[in-house]
């Protein structure tokens, strides 16, 4: 017959080990240099925000004011063909007042390119017809 081994012992409450100390942080010293980094390079002009002088009391006071589109020259190149149907000269100023409005829309200071396109386009076929209308009528007599 075998002895059973004897039971281990528990272990007995008592205060805990104690944990490793953490290391101080180091701190420069009075003589010791931090290091030296160069400047930033400065930030270009279209970085900085500009205001316009106003009161204060205006929404939206950053930048430059919206861009107004000039559409007024398509408009009228589209009136001046649409007229030159009827009276004959219309159609030459809506030639040009049609070219200046296509001008302005390459430049990007009008959005109405169709409507500048279509009086210019007008323009020129209304003096086509008044000039075809003219020879006819002169060689009829």
């Amino acid at each position: 017959m075998t002895t059973p081994p004897p039971p281990e012992p528990e272990p007995r409450p008592g205060p805990e080990p104690e944990p490793e100390p953490r290391p101080e942080p180091q701190y420069p010293g009075p003589d010791q240099q931090f290091p030296q980094y160069p400047p930033p390079p400065p930030l270009p002009p279209e970085a900085y925000p500009t205001y316009s002088g106003g009161t204060g009391y205006e929404y939206g006071g950053y930048g430059a004011p919206p861009v107004r589109r000039r559409n007024g020259m398509g408009v009228a190149a589209l009136v001046l063909g649409i007229v030159g149907f009827l009276i004959g000269p219309c159609s030459i100023l809506a030639i040009i007042v049609g070219r200046i409005g296509l001008n302005r829309v390459a430049r990007g200071e009008a959005t109405n390119r169709g409507v500048a396109q279509a009086g210019f386009v007008l323009g020129i076929v209304t003096l086509l017809l008044w000039i075809l209308g003219l020879i006819l009528l002169a060689n009829r007599n």
